[in-house]
């Protein structure tokens, strides 16, 4: 019998016994129900431990809803809700209601229900227009019958995404609208009517972002209001609702009155009139103000009511995060308009965190600290240096409350009535610290971190405005704009954990100031990424043996100009954890890859680095390697499993010699405006465009292993030589892209005539007799053999012309294609992805055996063989032949040849082979 089988013969036991004894369950108690079935069918069938589930206590407030009877997780993460009734009471559509409601509002696509006599899986994130039932059974034998549709409810089914990958499937995620994003449009469309309100009544007093600052304060109190409401906690039981009653006229005075006394209550500076912001001395159309307010009780479709306890920070913070992508504008009427197009925070490199790398990285830096008993909780102090709407913050709130709570001294407080505000309170005044360069951010991460901290007639903490700053993180000279000082709280060295996710974008895209400003930092490098700068000042900010936790870009690890940055670790940090996240996709639609890395400041010896490549987050605890600190350089750092790196060191010591002692490597030419100089044969016979000019051309997507597949294609060499009197014709052809040509930045500059090519190159190295070619990025090794002196246009292949006369071009060709070396350069090459980008330094650093020329004759054999196959099979296009299927043959029992002359070459044992071989699948 197999495991499947005894799980079904468990539940067969299960419903039986329920049928037989149904007068006995029906007088269960539905604590007694959760005991006796629901744990059995759960725990003991399903496959779920008591540690997977949070069982939450009920709050009942009338009409309110309360708590989830459970909340089951993934590795922290909750995955779905499951409420639990009486077996006598039915599973009708209030029912129904109430566990859709928590898993909407948490944004967890599934919730169940049941009385054990029925159950039922909701798809929640579906559609309204749709049933949100996914499964139903009606009865407990449908258990049985339906048992595979029992099991997606399995700890099994969530852990590889059987339910999601079934919803899917059966399309009934395909049209789901989440919270935040309804939420989010209502913003958006009260965000311009109260501008445009503002534009009316104070014509010209208010520039565009006065007016957007107005906006966003209303919109804060608002939402703080709603809340408070949502939790009970609400002064004298007011409400925003009752707004809605009374005359348009004096909408906006009474709504005014109520944030005097959310004044008087929380004294926090939220309802406090600002000299800097007017939103007490304007007067607001009633209407508007009434719509706005509507929308915060359900969406302006009527489909979704909002319940804002149930809404969490980290919702609430998307959805800030997206209402900040959009700039208002103003129109030439005066109107304001958001700006279509990029977010602007995407624009500057930054982007929002889910929350499963929020809590991952807060576990594994404040989690790690809070462990030691001798550090004092409460003078940690935790800072993230791009803090954004604070998810990183709100995620620290909840750790140390939690722990804080927990504390014995604590608990004997807590009977003191004030004990647990004392607390939230005391998190905001002594441990939270935040900077953002954005204004608007900066309060949005304020009102998330007061609305943690809201209790019923308790006055908010005013040191907030001291701790959550508005600035530069990276700059503190006066000459520049917003430039952020770290002293007095902010003091340099004193900070226990840095976390967050620092913008990622070029330096280009700084003022000449501002990059000769970050000269001074020790990671400074010419064509460097901002998020550098934040790992050199984070590093900066912790104190001896803090941790920092960040998220960024992975291409620090491998890239040439992070050299610095990775030396600079090194010298100052343990590495304590790298993941690997380049193969998830956890910035949507954005191409960027990510890895988690987790440091700790001071040196040891003999540190271990923990590091893992994870595709598949709920399993982010397998396949955890172990590589020593002192094996990684300042160079690009080779990580992967213990077998593979054995291999790899192998491979570097097998020889000192390096590809770019024997050859020269050069990027393909760059025209600037590929429409113009890339042309083919028809072009160049109907404009006669001069053939001395002419050269054949070869892209990224035209190369593969061993031959260059020809596309008819060729590249007009406007170099230096090229000039009307001797290339009339082509400068004639070329005159009507001449704007677009004068538009390019050197042409600009005058650097070089509008009709030259951006990037000529060398043409001595274009014009080899034989060279190797190689894409810019490719899934694996793809090297050619080039004996037509083929040119580029836009920079995507790296060409090698071998200069020593001790090595055969092919020779290093069959290397070049081995399994062996595709094996190296993954180890070594820069990834976006599952692609690898194939650059001129780590094409430099392949290591080369050096044998006489009279043994490099093997390798050009079959070489040889295999140009000449691959031309035939070209040949044949996409016919499928008994010619083409032998061909295909011969090349892979070829192509293995290769690489058994390339294993044996560098002593590769059998084990070994298999090891590489296993790694490349």
């Amino acid at each position: 019998m197999n495991n499947l089988e005894k799980v079904k013969e468990k539940l067969k036991l299960l419903v039986t016994d329920f049928k037989d004894n149904n007068s006995y369950y029906k007088k269960l108690s539905e604590a007694d129900v959760e005991d006796k079935l629901v744990n059995e069918l759960f725990v003991n069938i399903l496959g779920w431990d008591k540690k997977d589930y949070e069982k939450r206590a009920k709050v009942r407030r009338g009409d309110k809803g309360g708590s989830a009877d459970y909340a089951f997780k993934i590795n922290d993460r909750i995955v779905f809700f499951l409420e639990v009734k009486k077996v006598t009471i039915p599973l009708d559509k209030e029912a129904d209601e109430q566990v859709i409601s928590y898993a909407l509002s948490k944004k967890i696509p599934f919730a169940v229900s049941t009385n054990f006599e029925q159950l039922k899986i909701f798809c929640v994130e579906e559609s309204e227009e749709r049933k949100v039932i996914f499964r139903a059974f009606s009865n407990p034998d449908d258990y049985l019958t339906k048992f595979d549709d029992l099991l997606l409810l399995s700890k099994d089914s969530f852990e590889q995404g059987l339910l999601l990958k079934e919803a899917v499937k059966e399309e009934r995620l395909k049209k789901r609208v989440s919270i935040d994003k309804v939420l989010l449009e209502d913003f958006w469309r009260v965000r311009t009517l109260i501008a445009n309100d503002i534009e009316k009544n104070k014509s010209g007093k208010y520039n565009i972002n006065e007016k957007d600052e107005i906006v966003q304060r209303i919109l804060d109190r608002l939402i703080f209001i709603r809340k408070c409401e949502d939790m009970g906690i609400n002064p004298e039981n007011l409400t925003l609702e009752e707004i809605k009653h009374v005359a348009e006229s004096r909408a906006y005075s009474h709504l005014k009155t109520l944030f005097s006394k959310y004044d008087q209550v929380y004294n926090s500076g939220l309802f406090t009139p600002n000299k800097d912001n007017d939103c007490d001395s304007i007067t607001i159309n009633g209407e508007i103000i009434q719509t706005l307010i509507g929308y915060l009780y359900e969406s302006h479709d009527k489909k979704y009511k909002y319940n804002f306890e149930w809404i969490d920070a980290d919702v609430l913070g998307q959805v800030y995060e997206q209402y900040l992508g959009k700039i208002l504008a103003q129109t030439k009427s005066g109107k304001a308009k958001l700006k279509e197009g990029q977010a602007h925070r995407k624009e500057q490199g930054i982007y929002y965190t889910p929350t499963y790398i929020v809590d991952y990285i807060i576990k594994n830096t404040l989690g790690e600290l809070l462990k030691d008993k001798k550090v004092d909780t409460k003078k940690i102090k935790i800072l993230d240096p791009a803090c954004g709407s604070g998810s990183f913050l709100i995620k620290a709130f909840d750790y140390l409350n939690e722990h804080l709570s927990k504390d014995s001294d604590t608990k004997q407080h807590k009977l003191d009535f004030q004990g647990a505000y004392s607390v939230k309170t005391s998190i905001l005044k002594n441990n939270i610290y935040g900077v953002d360069l954005d204004n608007k951010a900066v309060e949005i991460t304020k009102l998330n971190l007061l609305l943690k901290a809201a209790e019923k007639f308790r006055k908010l903490p005013s040191e907030l405005d001291n701790h959550i700053g508005w600035g530069n993180s990276l700059i503190d000279d006066d000459a520049f704009e917003h430039p952020f000082k770290w002293t007095g709280d902010f003091q340099e060295g004193t900070f226990d954990v840095v976390v967050g996710n620092p913008p990622y974008f070029n330096l280009e895209m700084l003022s000449d100031e501002e990059t000769e400003f970050l000269k001074k930092y020790e990671c400074y490098a010419g064509k460097s990424d901002i998020l550098y700068y934040f790992y050199n000042k984070g590093i900066h900010l912790l104190k001896e043996g803090g941790i920092l936790g960040f998220i960024t870009s992975r291409y620090f690890i491998e890239a040439t100009h992070a050299r610095n940055l990775r030396k600079y670790i090194l010298n100052n940090c343990n590495i304590l954890r790298i993941i690997d996240l380049s193969k998830l996709e956890v910035f949507k639609y954005v191409g960027i890859h990510t890895v988690i890395i987790i440091l700790e400041k001071g040196q040891r010896k003999n540190n271990k680095i923990s590091y893992q490549e994870v595709l598949d987050f709920n399993n982010i605890n397998n396949n955890v390697n172990l590589i020593l600190q002192s094996s990684l350089s300042e160079d690009s750092w080779v990580l992967g499993e213990k077998n593979t790196l054995k291999i790899y060191n192998k491979i570097e010591k097998s020889t000192q010699l390096r590809l770019k002692e024997i050859s020269i490597i050069e990027q393909g030419q760059k025209s600037g405006l590929n429409e113009a100089f890339t042309v083919d044969e028809k072009i160049i016979k109907e404009y006669k465009l001069e053939k001395e000019f002419i050269r054949k051309l070869v892209k990224n997507s035209h190369i593969h292993s061993y031959n260059i597949e020809e596309r008819g294609l060729f590249l007009i060499y406007a170099s230096e030589k090229m000039n009307p009197e001797n290339a009339p014709k082509i400068v004639n052809y070329l005159e009507k892209f001449k704007k677009s040509l004068k538009a390019r930045a050197e042409a600009c500059d005058e650097l070089y005539s509008w009709y030259r090519l951006q990037r000529p190159r060398d043409q001595s190295l274009f014009d080899s007799t034989e060279k190797i070619v190689v894409p810019y990025r490719a899934e694996y090794n793809k090297f050619a053999y080039d004996d037509l002196q083929r040119y580029n246009d836009g920079g995507d292949i790296r060409i090698i012309v071998i200069s020593s006369k001790e090595f055969s071009t092919k020779y290093i060709l069959a290397i070049l294609n081995s399994k062996l070396m595709n094996f190296y350069y993954k180890n070594i090459g820069r990834k976006k992805g599952r692609v690898y980008e194939y650059f001129v330094e780590p094409l430099q650093k392949i290591p080369i055996l050096k044998i006489s020329l009279e043994k490099q004759n093997s390798y050009i054999k079959l070489v040889d063989k295999m140009i000449l196959m691959k031309q035939k099979l070209a040949f044949f296009g996409d016919k499928n032949t008994s010619e083409t299927a032998k061909l295909e043959d011969d090349i892979e029992k070829t192509d293995n040849e290769i690489d058994e002359l390339v294993y044996k070459l560098y002593g590769i044992t059998e084990a070994e082979k298999k090891i590489i071989e296993e790694s490349l699948r």
